[in-house]
């Protein structure tokens, strides 16, 4: 593990940073698995210096973004987790999400988009919560995390390296 205090945190020095990581430690980088959070100029720094890399995102850090949306959102969608057995059946589902693959497989053929529609199903069958989880499961969920961040880096679908982050997670309080 390598760990670093920055006072920057860009896309830049990222990037120098992990040059030097690579010429300190001349490691094997084609069988690599670089875990990262979502931060964006992280991730591409990690693209660019580790391109032969596989980088992959950290579930923890996955339900932590999900739950700090969902205590920061102006619609008040914590609480509405916090009250409705129904929406917090839909959060449960959301942040179980990553434990699908990104893509079929051969002994899977159900995939994290597919969990995605049911649960957009699921929520279209539960009038009292529907509007207003529109906005967290199509703005946040879908347009967030599917588009932009993609499905193959939130799946950690057959990883070893996930008992980890379930501690760390039953030790986040919500």
């Amino acid at each position: 593990m390598v760990y670093a205090l920055t006072t920057r945190i860009t896309l830049s020095t990222y990037e120098s940073f992990f040059r030097i990581v690579r010429q300190i430690l001349p490691l094997n980088y084609n069988q690599l698995t670089i875990i990262t959070d979502y931060e964006r100029g992280l991730m591409n720094a990690v693209r660019i210096v580790f391109p032969q890399t596989k980088l992959q995102g950290c579930w923890f850090h996955f339900c932590q973004s999900v739950i700090r949306y969902c205590k920061r959102s102006m619609n008040s969608l914590f609480q509405l987790f916090q009250t409705s057995v129904e929406a917090a059946t839909v959060l449960r589902m959301v942040l179980a999400l990553p434990h699908l693959p990104a893509e079929s497989q051969i002994n899977c053929n159900f995939t994290m988009l597919d969990g995605f529609q049911i649960i957009v199903d699921y929520v279209n069958q539960q009038p009292v919560i529907r509007e207003r989880l529109q906005a967290f499961l199509f703005g946040y969920i879908q347009d967030f995390w599917f588009r932009q961040i993609t499905a193959e880096n939130i799946s950690v679908f057959g990883l070893e390296f996930l008992k980890n982050d379930i501690n760390r997670l039953l030790l986040y309080k919500l």
